[in-house]
């Protein structure tokens, strides 16, 4: 037999008004409940079996305890990049935690800007964009249609809502290291170009080269892309250089990029860190079956999604968080890393 809010207003001896603003948080201006009848309702409806009707209780406050979680590529969910699993795990988390289910999109930097507004409903009371366009005109749909948004890896100028983790002071963090240890020819493998982290990790490598006094190569540099394959082939092309042009270090944009560079050096013979060092970025378990373990930039990806997931649904419920959060990095330091052959170095 369904139990209805008459039930659980006679269990708990009140009415079925306050049931209703009790368990679907209907908005009022004349029941006021209070926080011992609150309780004595809500356990009224645990010792009866309620199960709360997600489209009855939409339509009494206007909300659907939907977000949605949009992803930049199709092939997000299934790229080895362990980013886009670990950001939406935390997002999921939290969404579950406040009662919330979770919708996912994709393709926000893919589709054409027609067709990604399209996608955009009133089934959701707000959106978490992973990476998205500086342009992309989801916000102001979101906008028109009253869905709250908040980004991840996003340029606060370009949305109304951000978390971010520090990436220049992530990437500082990786070449000091390597600086300290008594490397001078360090290499760097970008992220990929359309990625504003990209920009702020390099930015960082050549201004802490420049603040050690060591002379910026542009032949040290090369295409990442965040991929495997392709700091693989990009180390490949430095493992060829003669031993004072070749990097004794490789500062890489993720820890993908970092796993392709150890897999280039040790294919050219050569020994990691005893020859060539490597450091990644992100953390992610890449870090831990890389040989030997990588030394990596920690940017808790998972808490990129729980912050953003909390600012949202605060949002929805009327106690938004700072607009735009930026979160600390840390280095973890493993074995990839140590100082360059017959070098000295400071501690």
């Amino acid at each position: 037999m369904k139990i209805t809010m008459s039930d659980i207003a006679a269990r708990a001896g009140t009415t079925i008004g306050v049931v209703s603003v009790t368990l679907n948080g209907a908005k009022s201006k004349t029941v006021r409940v209070s926080d011992a009848t609150r309780e004595r309702v809500i356990r009224a409806a645990e010792e009866l079996g309620y199960r709360r009707d997600p489209v009855a209780s939409a339509l009494v406050t206007g909300r659907s305890h939907v977000i949605g979680l949009m992803l930049p590529y199709v092939h997000s969910f299934d790229v080895p990049d362990p980013f886009y699993s670990v950001v939406t795990g935390g997002v999921a988390a939290v969404a579950a935690r406040h009662g919330y289910n979770l919708m996912l999109y994709t393709s926000v930097a893919e589709e054409e800007a027609t067709r990604a507004v399209e996608v955009i409903d009133r089934r959701i009371d707000g959106l978490i964009l992973v990476i998205p366009p500086n342009e992309t005109p989801i916000y102001e749909e979101c906008r028109r249609q009253g869905i709250a948004t908040v980004s991840i890896t996003q340029q606060r100028q370009y949305a109304p809502a951000t978390v971010n983790s520090d990436d220049y002071e992530g990437g500082k963090l990786a070449t000091e290291h390597l600086i300290s240890l008594g490397h001078r020819r360090i290499a760097h493998l970008t992220g990929r170009p359309e990625i504003h982290t990209s920009a702020l990790r390099f930015k960082a490598f050549r201004d802490t080269l420049a603040g050690s006094g060591i002379e910026f190569d542009p032949n040290l540099v090369k295409l990442g892309g965040f991929s495997r394959e392709v700091s693989r082939l990009s180390t490949a092309q430095w493992m060829e250089l003669p031993a004072d042009r070749r990097p004794t270090a490789i500062f890489a944009a993720n820890d993908l990029s970092a796993h392709g560079a150890i897999d280039a050096i040790s294919s050219a013979g050569f020994r990691v860190p005893g020859e060539i060092s490597v450091i990644g970025y992100d953390d992610t378990w890449y870090a831990s079956i890389t040989n030997p373990p990588l030394t990596s930039v920690s940017m808790d990806i998972d808490s990129l999604g729980r912050h953003a997931a909390e600012f949202l649904i605060g949002t929805i419920e009327g106690t938004p968080q700072e607009a735009h959060a930026m979160l600390e990095v840390s280095l973890k330091i493993r074995r990839s890393t140590g100082p360059p052959p017959n070098a000295t170095y400071n501690t």
